[in-house]
């Protein structure tokens, strides 16, 4: 079906269902033959299934979260410098100024990391399976029976407090750490909206884009950070006069960017954590009393 709490369903049963999709997804991602599409793939479901265990953390205990939690973002983890170095020579690419010593230093370093990374792949995808099997396996303890709409509400509080906290953090001091986090937390927060989209009014559409937009935004800045790490790693190996200039160009860039996002980041998570999950659990009542 969809990463989406369906009209007609029970949450317990919709709990179930998406966990059990989602793994199945990302396993079926892990044989595909496009490597680098497929694990990046995989990487987004594992995204999703720690966005749908958070959704519903108040009612799991409190071992069993962690170790299902720990065990979805190690295997991330393990996916993650493959994506890294494929979004680095993506957005160095996209670069009009990058075309001077640095910049194609700096994709050839990228290309070797890669051709790296994809060698490794097969031991990965083992070692990735056999997290996710445990996971699938384990989908029987999960709590699904207790999911109701308080409980769904508290979830997706913590999970948009979280987000909340991570912003005002990233307005105080926009280290690439804060905003990095606050990107993290802006997307577990998407994921966590996006299964009740059904479910809300309009206003909840309108939220749950807005909150895109954001992740896309925080995730282009990203890229570039990531970017601009590469580069500094070149010029300090093979100094070049180009650096300073394509440096110059991706700080004017990164700033438009977090521009922007603080700007809708206080548009997105202006409510009090307590308001907005009353809200949320008004929606949820309301579809509860239609089934």
């Amino acid at each position: 079906m969809s990463y989406r709490i369906e009209k007609n369903e029970s949450l317990s049963d919709a709990f179930g269902r998406i966990a059990a999709e989602e793994i199945a997804l990302a396993l079926t991602e892990l044989r595909r033959a496009n490597r680098a599409q497929a694990m990046h793939n995989a990487r987004k479901s594992l995204k999703r299934l720690r966005a749908l265990l958070r959704s519903l953390r108040v009612a799991f205990p409190k071992n069993l979260f962690r170790q299902e939690n720990r065990r979805l973002a190690a295997a991330g983890r393990k996916i993650a410098p493959l994506r890294d170095v494929h979004v680095q020579l993506r957005t160095l690419g996209r670069l009009r100024a990058a075309t001077g010593p640095v910049a194609r230093e700096t994709r050839q370093s990228l290309r070797r990391r890669q051709e790296d990374c994809l060698r490794k792949i097969p031991a990965l995808r083992r070692a990735v399976r056999l997290m996710l099997s445990a996971s699938r396996q384990n989908i029987a303890s999960w709590p699904v029976k207790k999911a109701t709409p308080a409980r769904l509400a508290a979830g997706l509080r913590r999970i948009y407090k979280r987000s909340r906290a991570a912003f005002k953090k990233a307005r105080q001091k926009k280290t690439p750490e804060n905003l990095h986090e606050w990107r993290k937390q802006a997307k577990m927060l998407w994921y966590g909206l996006a299964l009740i989209e059904r479910l809300g009014p309009k206003k909840a559409e309108a939220m749950i884009q807005q909150t895109e937009q954001l992740c896309e935004m925080l995730g282009d800045d990203h890229d570039l950070f990531l970017v601009l790490q590469a580069l500094r790693r070149e010029d300090a190996a093979h100094p070049a006069r180009d650096y300073r200039r394509l440096s110059k160009r991706i700080a004017a860039k990164r700033a438009r960017l977090q521009n922007r996002a603080f700007k809708l980041g206080k548009r997105t998570l202006d409510e009090k954590p307590g308001a907005f999950a009353r809200r949320v659990q008004s929606w949820l009542r309301r579809k509860s009393s239609a089934t």
